[in-house]
């Protein structure tokens, strides 16, 4: 149920993406959309500075799982702020609406199941061990390279 749930994840993305592409933005969101799309853009390099402190001082034991428990846990909510993202900016197309509510709902539903460790442990980590470490990385990589690919077309596009 998880893997297939993360792969309807990706493919809601996958489509938003898309079917946003030529579409412009609701304008009277437009400063909380960019503030959105800042977090999206800065939240690795962040992420990356507090889990290092963490995993270096506070987090030593069981460092693979927590790790591995990191990179999924952190995709899931970066997809998530990218349906919240969609929702708010293209609301008015049905289509839009109706698969970012999708989108919102099951990826909000895999991190309440996935972010205490020990749940983590249980469901993902135990039965595939180091290739969790893969699945989140293929998340995380699907996410960027799509949306910072598709956000330096819009940029160029403006320019």
């Amino acid at each position: 149920m998880l893997y297939v749930g993360l792969i309807m994840i990706a493919c809601l993305f996958l489509y938003l993406q898309r079917a946003s592409f030529s579409l412009v933005a609701d304008s009277e969101l437009r400063l909380p959309i960019k503030r959105m799309d800042m977090l999206i853009v800065f939240a690795p390099f962040i992420s990356l500075v507090v889990f290092s402190i963490l995993f270096l001082t506070v987090l030593t034991g069981q460092l693979a799982d927590r790790i591995s428990h990191a990179l999924l846990v952190f995709s899931l909510w970066i997809f998530f702020t990218y349906f919240i993202k969609t929702l708010f900016g293209y609301w008015k197309n049905k289509n839009i609406l109706l698969v970012s509510l999708v989108g919102i709902t099951l990826t909000l539903y895999f991190i309440f199941q996935l972010t205490p460790l020990d749940n983590y442990t249980n469901l993902v980590f135990l039965k595939i061990g180091n290739f969790s470490f893969i699945v989140g990385l293929i998340l995380i990589i699907l996410f960027y390279s799509n949306y910072l690919h598709k956000r330096k077309l819009r940029v160029a596009k403006v320019h």
